[in-house]
């Protein structure tokens, strides 16, 4: 017994003690540490685009949300697309109100046909139901809808070319927490160019409704939130211009998308003469390098003026393309009510020739510039009812072509999402642009840091390993 009480006693057994009761507290903190960690759900997107998040816009969206929202993933459990997924849980992050779950069609079917909006209707695996539980309001999602699928000419093959996933889930959220609708009619019936499906498909992901109107038949309804006109193959009719010009007077919203033989056609160009504005009839030839694409003077890539619409794009160093696009000339007399701003203009050393001229170099009889290639006209009439009318005019058509906004790298449509947004009262950053898929890629390091990691590595981890082991050691033998 006095030799297990003189052993206990032993300095070489209270430091074997003191070291055992260390390692079970150092090992008790880091289970308690992760489990912490753990349950704070933390994570970093380290994807090159940020697929994996979700931008501010939608964040700010989420925060003010406070109706409890499903959003049910409806795809059998472990088959889940992870790129929607990941998107999707994202939205978890920033508001209590929103629950993800995933339900397998087979098992709940009762649940899938309540969504639903025809009996006989389909739903692909991995379509997302967005559902306000208080109101009952729904939006279902095809999982169609969340990806744009590219072909490759080259090829022959299709490719994901965007993953639309956040834009969709926030504009779902958006509308079963409103009580608004926003109709947007493009005039259609006298030969006007037709609007892409791209652009189309860019402008309902804002949450904007799409549908055609014939002027010429038609009445402007009353729920028109904006109306978008092209270039027509002929001039409107008097009938025509006056619909729409009533339509504005009362605070109608538009967006013109007009090229230079759109100056020729009296009856529409009355419409933007009671706005104080008109086209030119000759097309704009930049001098200027920095503002064209090389070797393509007519092919502009105007500067950006500073305003609402214009502002997230200048922020982010983006260009708007303008294939063969006019000036926008402001009339010499107008009303006071009346505010007309530049968005695009061409340098000083651009120059307007004849749309017939046989050469773009400049010659006597040429008009120099600068020129407003886009501009955003605000006008009020206030009698017994306060009425604002916003319009957005853009000197040339071609913008809206899917080959002009590829080359853009997607500014066309994020310019032409942000005019309309801007004409609603809604912010320019609200428009979010779809995702380009990640590639698998190799991490890559610089010569600095692969330096660092070797150091660290290599030679710090392992000496301070050896410094520790002799302190221990000695400590140990003097003890």
């Amino acid at each position: 017994m006095s030799n297990l009480i003189h052993a206990l006693n032993s300095k070489k057994f209270r430091y074997g003690a003191f070291s055992t009761l260390t390692a079970i507290v150092v090992i008790a903190v880091l289970i308690v540490v992760n489990l912490i960690f753990s349950s704070l759900n933390l994570s970093y997107d380290v994807s090159k685009n940020k697929s994996y998040s979700i931008s501010k816009y939608s964040i700010d969206i989420i925060k003010k949300v406070q109706d409890p929202i499903n959003i049910y993933v409806l795809a059998k459990t472990g088959s889940e697309n992870p790129d929607f997924k990941a998107i999707i849980l994202d939205y978890t992050k920033y508001n209590r109100n929103i629950k993800v779950e995933v339900k397998d069609p087979n098992l709940y079917p009762q649940l899938v046909d309540k969504f639903k909006s025809d009996p006989s209707q389909s739903v692909s695996s991995n379509s997302v139901v967005v559902e306000n539980e208080k109101t009952k309001k729904f939006k279902l999602i095809d999982a169609g809808q969340m990806i744009t699928i590219g072909f490759d000419q080259q090829s022959y093959k299709e490719y994901v070319q965007s993953i639309d996933v956040e834009p969709q889930i926030t504009n779902a959220i958006e509308n079963v927490t409103g009580d608004k609708t926003h109709n947007i009619y493009s005039i259609t019936g006298n030969g006007e160019l037709s609007l892409p499906e791209k652009l189309i498909h860019a402008i309902k992901l804002a949450n904007y409704e799409m549908k055609d109107i014939n002027v010429l038949t038609e009445e402007v309804p009353k729920e028109t939130n904006l109306i978008f006109a092209t270039t027509p193959a002929k001039d409107w009719t008097p009938e025509m211009a006056n619909k729409v010009k009533n339509y504005l007077q009362n605070g109608g919203h538009a967006v013109f998308a007009l090229n230079f033989t759109t100056s020729g056609f009296p009856n529409l160009m009355s419409v933007l003469g009671a706005y104080g504005v008109s086209v030119d009839n000759k097309v704009i030839i930049e001098a200027n390098t920095n503002n064209s694409l090389p070797n393509q003077p007519t092919v502009l890539l105007p500067n950006l003026e500073a305003n609402e619409i214009t502002k997230n794009l200048a922020d982010k160093q983006y260009k708007v393309l303008l294939p063969v696009a006019t000036g926008i000339k402001q009339n010499n007399i107008k009303r006071n009510s009346l505010r007309v701003n530049p968005l695009l203009t061409s340098s000083a050393k651009s120059y307007a020739k004849n749309s017939s001229a046989q050469s773009v170099e400049k010659v006597n009889g040429d008009i120099s510039g600068p020129f407003n290639l886009a501009v955003m006209i605000t006008d009020y009439t206030n009698t017994k009812t306060y009425f604002e009318t916003k319009l957005v005019v853009i000197g040339t058509d071609t913008l809206i072509s899917p080959e002009s906004n590829s080359v853009s790298g997607g500014t066309n449509y994020n310019f032409i999402v942000n005019s309309i947004n801007w004409t609603q009262g809604k912010e320019s950053g609200s428009y979010i642009p779809p995702k380009a898929p990640n590639a698998a890629t190799q991490l890559q390091l610089s010569g600095g840091q692969a330096v660092i990691i070797t150091l660290v590595t290599v030679i710090i981890i392992p000496l301070t390993i050896l410094v520790i082991g002799i302190v221990v050691w000695a400590r140990r033998r003097n003890s």
